[in-house]
């Protein structure tokens, strides 16, 4: 489960509800501290305090408008919302059995081939799927935004975890996968702790190199399926 908290401190997260409600996500509104304070039942100089730290930290952009403030919220301040929904979505719904995605495979930067050899990796995958990976993952673009956001809500369910390690000279992070099917293919779906992809990349692995099983290159469009 993701901590919000890092991001966002959770005695401000009213306000910034209360500003999305007022449609401060699509348009500057224009509101007062006073009126803020009355819509969450706190004094006027928590609610100044809440809209300053606000601007501060990014959230929320101001400008005058009158005696009031036009606020509207940032890129920022709207995506903090959306994994806050996405969290309280992940713990009070019941998860679905599938998750099925539709990626288009693309030539990453060729990292996966030498964390994949690693024996720290190779051990606790193998104990865990029954087979040593492929050394090498499966690059996949997501395309539509309803499968990027589909891809972030599963990354926030539990899965299944292979731990960091050191070998005396570097450490190595942490990572979570998702048993999947590949088309016809075993599979996992991983979700890396420390990753350069955001949620519109999968990286998928495999006891077989997947190229080469279903006959794959750049830009061929793949079926998975992941299994909770």
């Amino acid at each position: 489960m993701p901590n919000v908290q890092k991001d966002l401190r959770s005695a401000y997260l009213p306000s910034l509800v209360e500003l999305l409600l007022l449609g401060a996500k699509s348009r500057p509104v224009s509101i007062t501290t006073k009126e803020l304070a009355s819509r969450l039942g706190k004094s006027q100089q928590a609610a100044s305090k809440h809209v300053l730290e606000l601007e501060k930290e990014g959230y929320i952009e101001r400008q005058r408008s009158g005696r009031s403030f036009a606020i509207r919220l940032t890129d920022r301040g709207a995506n903090s919302l959306a994994s806050f929904y996405l969290m309280l979505r992940s713990v009070m719904e019941e998860a679905p059995d599938i998750y099925e995605f539709h990626g288009i495979v693309f030539t990453g930067i060729g990292e996966g081939g030498y964390y994949m050899g690693l024996k720290g990796y190779r051990d606790q995958f193998k104990e865990k799927l029954s087979f040593y990976p492929y050394p090498g993952t499966l690059n996949l673009k997501l395309q539509s935004p309803v499968e990027r956001q589909r891809l972030h809500e599963l990354i926030q369910r539990q899965g299944m975890r292979v731990e960091g390690f050191a070998d005396g000279k570097r450490t190595y992070g942490g990572l979570k996968f998702f048993n999947a099917l590949v088309e016809d293919e075993r599979g996992a779906v991983l979700a890396i702790d420390r990753t350069h992809y955001d949620n519109s990349v999968m990286e998928i692995i495999s006891p077989v190199k997947l190229r080469e099983a279903l006959n794959l290159q750049d830009g061929s469009v793949v079926n998975i399926k992941v299994f909770m």
